[in-house]
């Protein structure tokens, strides 16, 4: 019945063979041919055999998989996540699907009969679901199986996601206005107007800030038209030092540029390149014990332009495992949108790609690779 020789970092690897597939859902298909109802549910339904492989498919799913020949399969596998085959035992097995809703679901309805949870997938084609996940145990002529459901809640998602980006990244921007302000007031001669002219820049973008929600809430829609313009890359990182030099979080770390920085004129949306750098610098900086110097850097490789941040923080590997995950935060609920905003801006508008490596000995640092010029 079971196929062997299969690894796992997480969920049991196991899998039955043909013949078992196909004669579990011979009993599910009779189950269900008298009364189709599961057709007319407006959700997306499966069974699951106890090593996670579907067995039956109601019709919404299989017009959105558009394909029949899913059957032996597990769930991540049809709907082609990134994580489904990073080991030879498929969905479920990977160090990533320790943190995953769909398998958590599954494993704990099995256990405990009921479970209810979100899931954020990655499709390899770069595509997002984010489901809301119901997984029960039946048992059907003595027989175990998992009656799995689930609904995309993606736009509602997205939608909640981008306001909280806007709100986050404005209340960074206002914070800065109001220290400049506070300074302001203590102020004379040619400090005076240094620091209007610092206040003035970081008014404008406050104003672009607001703008921007404008263009993210028109992308839920398809038609996001970016602002692209040409800017230096280290006139950039120098707007993001001001940005936060007299933020609150900085008052006990340092935010500066790295020798050697690479000066490259790129086009590109620089609202948006801004707060997603913004957000990787207050992240490490948030991250950073007193004293330390928080480095921003940009260099170019192999014809991108690649931008860093590097603090002397070290992520341990269960965050590192759902860092880019929504609503994540080891800073409270609500409060994980930061590395999330990153992905998601870099990605769906910049063209760009986002990775981090973090170590004990070396500390954490984020790169964001992006292209010279965006199409």
């Amino acid at each position: 019945m079971i196929e062997p020789q299969y690894t796992t970092k997480f969920a049991p690897p196991e899998r039955a063979n043909s013949a078992t597939i196909q004669n579990q859902k011979s009993i599910i298909d009779n189950l269900f041919t008298t009364n189709p109802f599961l057709d007319n549910i407006p959700a997306f339904i499966l069974v699951l055999n106890k090593e996670r492989q579907i067995v039956y498919a109601n019709k919404l799913f299989l017009d959105l998989i558009g394909k029949n020949t899913i059957y032996g399969m597990r769930p991540g596998e049809c709907v082609d996540c990134i994580h489904a085959w990073e080991e030879n035992g498929g969905c479920g097995t990977s160090e990533f699907c320790s943190e995953c809703g769909a398998v958590n679901a599954i494993l704990n309805s099995q256990k405990n009969g009921f479970d209810i949870q979100e899931c954020r997938i990655t499709q390899n084609n770069n595509d997002v679901l984010d489901l809301n996940i119901w997984s029960k145990k039946i048992i059907v002529e003595n027989n175990e199986f998992t009656l799995f459901s689930f609904v995309d809640i993606s736009n509602e998602k997205r939608r909640k996601v981008l306001e909280k980006i806007f709100f986050h990244d404005v209340l960074n921007t206002a914070g800065s206005l109001s220290g400049f302000l506070g300074l302001l007031k203590e102020s004379e001669g040619e400090e005076l107007e240094e620091f209007m002219n610092i206040a003035e820049d970081i008014s404008i973008k406050l104003i672009d800030e607001i703008k921007s929600q404008r263009t993210l809430s028109q992308a839920e829609d398809g038609e996001l038209k970016l602002s692209i313009t040409d800017l230096s890359t280290r006139d950039l990182l120098e707007e993001v030092i001001i940005l936060y030099k007299n933020n609150i979080i900085t008052d006990k770390q340092k935010l500066e540029i790295e020798q050697g920085c690479a000066d490259v004129i790129i086009s590109t949306d620089k609202t948006i390149l801004r707060r997603v750098l913004g957000n990787l610098a207050k992240n490490a900086l948030e991250a950073s014990p007193k004293g330390e110097t928080v480095l921003l850097n940009c260099t170019e490789l192999e014809g991108r332009i690649v931008f860093s941040v590097k603090n002397s923080g070290f992520i341990p590997k269960k965050i590192q495992l759902q860092i880019f995950q929504r609503s994540f935060s080891t800073k409270g609920l609500g409060r994980g949108i930061g590395t999330y905003s990153v992905k998601l801006l870099s990605e769906r508008y910049l063209n760009s790609s986002v990775s981090f490596e973090s170590y004990e000995n070396s500390g954490t640092v984020f790169k964001v690779s992006c292209p010279k010029k965006i199409a």
